[in-house]
């Protein structure tokens, strides 16, 4: 499984690069967002799984026959649910939005960087542990070495992934 993390600030692109790489990459990908507001719904009002998260059960399963939701009222542990993806989902890619601090010193991680701008990119990548790559397809800093489409930010991830394995 190739791990990429999207590393950047509110607004930067990270969603929007995402969704595109959904729509170009080959193989089976999994997501992890990070959500930094406490109270995110994410099951549908008034939905019996809804309700028997909200009247006191620690975790629900909604199991269609053509999908499983997991509902789980505590956080869990990023590496335990990377674990548990990989078991479950058994994806090719796994993509990670805003975890920038638990993914900036792990080197099995490639860390895609999303300035905003010029300005950013310092502190974007100060203190972080290759591999990483910066996507100035949003900011057009331009500068050498950063990729700037779909198609440049996916070669530069599959080269990694083959020369590092």
């Amino acid at each position: 499984m190739i791990t990429i993390a999207f590393i950047g600030f509110r607004k930067s692109g990270k969603t929007t690069l995402i969704r595109e790489l959904l729509h170009v990459v080959k193989g089976r990908v999994a997501v992890i967002k990070r959500i930094h507001d406490y109270g995110q719904e994410f099951d549908v009002r008034g939905k019996d799984t809804w309700v028997f998260s909200r009247e006191g059960a620690e975790a629900v399963v909604g199991l269609a026959p053509d999908k499983t939701h997991i509902l789980v009222n505590t956080p869990i542990e990023l590496n335990r649910i990377i674990n548990l993806i990989s078991e479950l989902a058994k994806p090719d890619y796994l993509i990670m939005e805003g975890f920038n601090e638990e993914v900036r010193d792990r080197d099995d991680v490639i860390k895609v960087i999303l300035p905003r701008s010029i300005g950013e990119v310092g502190e974007l990548t100060k203190g972080i542990k290759p591999p990483f790559i910066i996507y100035c397809g949003f900011c057009g800093c331009r500068l050498d070495g950063c990729v700037d489409s779909v198609s440049e930010l996916i070669n530069s991830v599959l080269s990694y992934a083959a020369i590092n394995g």
